[in-house]
């Protein structure tokens, strides 16, 4: 049996770690006021790499901005509660947030009409990432890569986009600044030319 070398099992070893945040940004910026929300989104922006907590945080923003919790185990069961997370969901607050984990949140929130995998399989990282990526929801990339601060801000802006022009397939309670579903409004999302070309509407303000 030929042995393997100590070199390869440290390597493969570093491989296997999960990168982590070290302070979340929610902690100085997890307020539900206006002020907060605003330095919670600039802030990420800037950031190096997104957290679970941090992603999630920003997802019930878009959600329902008015009701976002602040512990994370609340944000956790928040998105349980309404079939957004799987029930098997257990990974750490300050843990680096999987593209395949949140795509899992974003297919089942606005249930594209298009992909048959997705809606047959809508708990798969990899199949919900695919179809993501088919919308323009996504960028390129892995079910197993994460997010830096940017791209997450971008993928909420596009989300803001899809909800816009289609309506319809969101709950109106997702819909922003109090708009109402208008089946006239319903057509394709246009796909931004790069990750900043889509932003929160609260970092426009």
């Amino acid at each position: 049996m030929k042995h393997i070398p100590f070199l390869l099992i440290a390597l493969l070893l570093t491989g296997c770690t999960t990168r982590t945040v070290s302070e979340p940004i929610t902690v100085k910026y997890g307020g539900a006021d206006a002020d907060a929300q605003m330095e919670f989104w600039h802030a990420l922006y800037e950031s190096k790499l997104t957290s679970y907590d941090e992603a999630f945080h920003g997802l019930l923003l878009f959600i329902d901005a008015n009701n976002v919790p602040t512990e994370y185990e609340a944000k956790v069961q928040a998105l349980k509660s309404r079939g957004l997370l799987p029930d098997s969901f257990d990974r750490p607050a300050n843990a680096a947030a999987e593209r395949g984990d949140l795509a899992v949140i974003v297919i089942n929130l606005v249930k594209p009409k298009r992909g048959l995998f997705a809606s047959v399989l809508p708990q798969s990282p990899r199949y919900a990432t695919r179809e993501l990526q088919y919308v323009g929801l996504y960028p390129p990339g892995s079910p197993w890569q994460s997010f830096t601060g940017g791209q997450f801000v971008s993928i909420v802006g596009r989300l803001e986009d899809y909800a816009r022009t289609n309506p319809t397939d969101l709950p109106a309670k997702t819909l922003p600044d109090g708009e109402q579903p208008r089946e006239e409004d319903a057509q394709p999302a246009a796909k931004p030319a790069n990750d900043s070309d889509a932003k929160p509407v609260a970092m426009a303000k």
